[in-house]
């Protein structure tokens, strides 16, 4: 079971990926978060598998709270998940320490497959 954290701050978007994920048996959506700050709070109470955050968050934005997890936890898997498409966003993402990068613009089986 990959136990998944989900960060982005659209509760109507959060629900939908949390819907495709647990489509599968095997991805458990754990925890929401619709801030940075709150992402860190539920993550001083929990570790899950995986981080999937949105980059474009209010306040902390997303390529500040992947350096944040990784500070505290630096096992932490992160997947930067964002509307944009410039390869910059995803080349600071990676560079913060995310593992992979998915536009939201993606069809829904590229984002399972970042998962795994």
């Amino acid at each position: 079971m990959i136990r998944i954290l989900l960060v982005d701050d659209h509760a109507v978007v959060r629900e939908g990926y949390r819907r495709l994920l647990e489509r599968r048996a095997d991805l458990r959506v754990e925890a929401e978060a619709g801030s940075a700050e709150e992402a860190l709070q539920i993550l001083r109470t929990g570790q899950p598998d995986l981080t999937i955050l949105d980059l474009s968050l209010p306040g902390m934005g997303g390529i500040e709270l992947t350096r944040r997890i990784l500070q505290r936890q630096p096992e932490a898997c992160i997947l930067a998940f964002s509307m944009h498409r410039d390869p910059l966003f995803a080349a600071q993402a990676v560079r913060a320490g995310a593992l992979g990068y998915v536009t939201k613009s993606s069809s829904p089986d590229v984002l399972i497959q970042a998962v795994y």
